[in-house]
């Protein structure tokens, strides 16, 4: 018997200097290209990574990985300075198990800020 992957939701935070226009695909690319920069091939392998939203009004994400590689998302978000030749940071708030936690989460968060 196979056992089922385990996914892992991480929120995440968009610090940036102007509200620029970032495709979800170059997004994706400059993330790749950290975690395969720093933790190589083998770790690459391994991650599982989809971006499940990219909010630039509100400058937030998720994206789902792998709950054996959570930590290596982490910290290559942290790790990326810039997404199409624009300067930005990426900050990661909080994991869950679940996307409807990771989601009702991120709406506390967010939604308090607007209103």
């Amino acid at each position: 018997m196979v056992k089922r992957e385990r996914h892992r939701y991480i929120l995440f935070k968009l610090i940036r200097e102007e509200k620029i226009d970032i495709k979800p695909k170059a997004f994706l690319k400059e993330i790749w290209k950290t975690i395969w920069y720093y933790f190589g091939m083998k770790e690459a392998n391994k991650i599982g990574l989809w971006l499940i939203e990219l909010n630039l009004k509100e400058n937030y994400g998720i994206v789902r990985c792998s709950h054996l590689s959570k930590e290596f998302i982490i910290t290559a978000l942290t790790l990326i300075k810039e997404i199409s030749g624009e300067r930005m940071t990426l900050s990661p708030i909080k994991t869950s198990g679940t996307i409807k936690a990771i989601k009702k989460i991120q709406e506390e968060i967010f939604k308090k800020k607007i209103n």
